[in-house]
């Protein structure tokens, strides 16, 4: 150590700048060879020390950053939070380093599914500097990731805050790879927040863009799982309607579910109990009233498809058919024909759900245009029959 000590300041007394720089690096090198922590500690101690010039701190500095990636990872982070450690003064002055080293940090960290402290590496790095110019791009890169890292950790709200702060400059990145990682993170976002009509048509776009089949088919499938957990009502329908059209779900495990609510069949526990398995933790998440999103999504469904089979029903038989108690049952249809995703009246003295089936509705209609073509074909004939008579 002494010896290292001695060659250090013999180093430093040169007088030529470019055979001291030299010298510097070269002591690293072999350093990094013998990967010992000790005397590399002892060469960051001194060339990170104010007598240094801070033109060869600075370049040696991020030669170390280069080179230290060959050591084992766990000599790596030692080395990153020392050499943090000792600049952390005079990071202005290091902001080129600082990055370098805490993006290197984020990664160790997130190889061992640490994803809040890679992420809170990545946040100090300084991405507002008078020092350096930042691109748009590199900016977007490190709030995206962040982002990814935060969602790892199932933290969506953290998430959101690093997601629109890219979202600022997304649209100055030309970078394909990061645009789809921007869509990505935003959808799972609307996920979380169970903002899912919102998330499954960003999945569904993805599944259109992304460039690897097996990513393409995992975006369908998230589209579609989001698109069954939403609310029942005519936007949902229209949404199930594109995902059932679309060849490629007919692949996927979560079809026989989409299959049967496209169709607008009830569903059954069994198929339920199967389909409730794709599902991630926060989409088994409770809700106020005690139910999971996928009971809520489940029992408006069988709602609005019992509503093409009965033209009326008690509330009694609506709760047998919902396996709910009745009074669940009618506080469902009650809140579903208010918000007028339920086309029907409830009457409170008779404890009974009157649907107006919106199909028969449009059979008259079809029947009425049928009527009026027919009626036109006999003017027309007529008037092909007596010719005199048209002016």
């Amino acid at each position: 150590m002494d010896n290292l000590n001695n060659i250090l300041n013999e180093t430093a007394a040169l007088g030529d700048h470019k055979v001291k720089t030299e010298k510097y690096k070269s002591i690293l090198q072999q350093l990094i060879e013998q990967k010992q922590i000790a005397p590399l500690k002892t060469f960051i101690t001194h060339l990170t020390d104010e007598s240094t010039q801070l033109v060869i701190s600075r370049t040696i500095l991020l030669q170390l950053t280069q080179l230290y990636k060959t050591l084992p990872e766990d000599m790596q982070m030692e080395i990153s939070n020392f050499v943090l450690e000792r600049i952390q003064n005079r990071v202005v002055a290091f902001e080129e380093q600082v990055s370098e080293i805490r993006y290197n940090l984020a990664k160790l960290y997130e190889g061992q599914e640490n994803w809040r402290e890679a992420a809170r590496s990545l946040i100090a790095i300084p991405l507002d500097s008078s020092q350096r110019v930042i691109s748009p791009e590199y900016k977007v890169k490190i709030y995206v990731k962040i982002a990814r890292l935060f969602l790892e950790d199932e933290e969506s709200v953290q998430a959101e805050t690093y997601i629109n702060r890219a979202s600022d400059s997304i649209h100055l990145c030309k970078k394909q790879k990061l645009q789809l990682a921007h869509k990505t993170c935003l959808a799972r976002i609307m996920d979380y927040k169970r903002m899912f009509l919102k998330a499954s048509l960003r999945y569904y776009d993805l599944s259109q863009l992304l460039p690897k089949d097996g990513e393409r088919m995992y975006a369908l499938s998230c589209a579609i799982i989001c698109a069954i957990l939403d609310k029942a009502g005519p936007q949902r329908s229209r949404t199930l309607a594109t995902l059932y059209k679309d060849e490629r779900s007919q692949q996927l495990d979560v079809y026989p579910i989409l299959e049967k609510m496209f169709l607008e069949r009830i569903l059954k526990k069994n198929e339920v109990k199967k389909f409730a398995e794709e599902l991630k933790p926060h989409q088994m998440a409770l809700l106020s009233d005690g139910n999971t999103v996928l009971d809520r999504a489940v029992i408006e469904h069988n709602l609005l498809s019992a509503s093409k089979l009965y033209n009326n029903i008690t509330f009694d038989e609506l709760g047998s058919l919902l396996e709910i108690p009745a009074e669940k049952a009618e506080k469902v249809a009650s809140r579903m024909v208010s918000e007028e995703r339920l086309v029907g009246s409830i009457d409170q003295i008779e404890r009974l759900i009157q649907f107006e089936n919106v199909g028969d509705s449009l059979s008259q209609w079809d029947k009425k245009i049928e009527s009026l073509c027919l009626h036109m074909n006999n003017i027309i004939e007529s008037i092909s029959k007596y010719p005199e008579y048209v002016v």
